[in-house]
């Protein structure tokens, strides 16, 4: 067995934090293109060595030039991100970080730092973004939110914004999650945490605990939005900012929450489904007895886990002790869930391996709670996971075929794709083919990952 590959120390310096995005754009190659890159593959098209390609994803060395980086960039499909970070590396990557933030924070540069007054704005907003892990793909903010920002920071209103206002921000970003594309949604989340981090770093320490609750909101919608555009990895991370923050806090509503839906997400992802089921279940122990919409997503997140594992009898009953409580708690719409969530599980869990016409009636109630987008294509989905085990093979292709076409290609989320691809699962190998099947696989398979 191989020895396990050593973490970077990606926020050590600009330099680490570049090769660390070379090794992270390497590891994902497979998902965001469909075919694995292979160290030697990658270190043959660009023109380095494996172990000089190595060195730069440890940031131990760098480029050797802006041509180099486009090559990296090219192979790596990165869509220019290194390219865009490489002027920046190349003056300052060797400066440690947190000299960086200071220098740009306080405008004191006894370290030596190189200065150039045509990007101030850039270095300033860079360095602080960087230091909290923000950047992942292209800019993390275009240049007018980088300066409202620091106008904020300057007028002292950032430190002012109550735990009200974040919360109102919160709502605004899981309404526009239900009713955009994720991608839309992605950059104003970057900008309300980084304000938030200013905000929490500055805040009077009996105001600290309900900006923390914000932060575990607003990290559990960002890592929503990474699971939907496919982005597991960092997705992972921030799930455990959002239970840091919420356990912080204190609130434990919030930290029943966090692990409620980190269950439920990790369902649409490579994580082990077992990990799933510790999550949900490390949240009902929080919960006790607590009677709360929070419990609910946790016993979702437990009783889906059950039903992709096959293991049909423990699932219907985790259902059972979903039902009776939602009961308790009636329709509501938080954080997470909402008056179709009861019925979208219990779609799942029968679509697997329940009862039809269990199934049926669950997508009728669910249908009459008007679901967002991505539960209503997904509830189309899991019908035709239905008819696909009840041996119905072509129709359920179709189905599938249809819920992914009549969708928007920005709205394809990963998590609607995950649940299409779970449809050919339920197809033996011998029955694909075919014309049903040709159209499904140009539609859903064919969809880049």
């Amino acid at each position: 067995m191989s020895a396990r590959r050593k973490q970077p120390e990606r926020y050590r310096s600009l330099a680490h934090y570049f090769g660390a995005r070379v090794r992270d754009l390497r590891d994902s190659y497979d998902q965001r293109v469909g075919s694995p890159l292979r160290l030697g593959d990658f270190a043959s098209r660009t023109g380095y060595s494996p172990s000089m390609i190595s060195a730069i994803e440890r940031g131990e060395h760098l480029p050797d030039g802006g041509d180099r980086v486009k090559a990296l960039d090219e192979v790596l499909a990165a869509n220019g991100e290194l390219i865009r970070l490489w002027p920046l590396v190349q003056r300052l990557g060797r400066h440690s970080i947190d000299d960086l933030v200071a220098a740009a924070d306080s405008g004191n540069n006894r370290n030596g730092i190189p200065q150039c007054q045509d990007d101030d704005m850039e270095r300033r907003i860079l360095f602080r973004l960087t230091g909290l892990g923000l950047i992942t793909t292209g800019p993390a903010l275009a240049d007018a939110e980088a300066l409202r920002q620091l106008i904020e920071k300057t007028l002292g209103a950032a430190e002012s914004s109550t735990a009200e206002d974040w919360e109102a921000a919160c709502v605004e970003h899981r309404h526009a999650l239900r009713t955009r594309p994720p991608a839309e949604v992605r950059e104003n989340l970057v900008a309300d945490l980084t304000a938030l981090q200013w905000s929490l770093a500055r805040a009077k320490a009996e105001h600290k605990a309900d900006l923390q609750r914000s932060m575990a909101w607003l990290a559990i919608l960002y890592s929503d939005v990474l699971t939907r555009l496919g982005d597991y990895g960092t997705a992972r991370r921030w799930w455990t900012t959002a239970r840091h923050a919420a356990d912080a806090s204190g609130d434990l509503d919030m930290r029943v929450r966090t692990r409620g839906k980190e269950a439920v997400f990790a369902l649409y992802t490579p994580r082990s489904l077992d990990s799933a089921i510790l999550l949900a279940q490390e949240g009902q122990r929080l919960a006790g007895g607590m009677v709360s919409t929070s419990t609910l997503q946790t016993l979702a997140g437990e009783a889906q886990a059950l039903a992709l594992m096959g293991r049909h009898r423990e699932a219907r009953e985790t259902l059972r002790r979903l039902h009776t409580l939602a009961d308790k708690v009636g329709e509501r719409s938080e954080l997470g869930w909402t008056p179709d969530s009861l019925w979208f599980v219990t779609s799942w869990v029968h679509s697997y391996g329940g009862s039809s016409k269990a199934g049926d009636k669950a997508r009728e109630e669910a249908a009459k709670r008007a679901p967002a987008y991505q539960n209503a294509t997904n509830l189309r989905l899991h019908e035709a996971i239905t008819i696909a085990r009840e041996g119905g093979h072509d129709d359920a292709l179709r189905l599938a075929t249809d819920a992914i076409s009549g969708l928007a290609p920005a709205y394809r989320s990963q998590m609607i794709l995950h649940t299409a691809r779970q449809v050919q699962e339920m197809v033996p190998v011998a029955r694909r083919k075919g014309s049903a099947f040709d159209d499904y696989r140009a539609v859903v398979m064919g969809t880049p990952l």
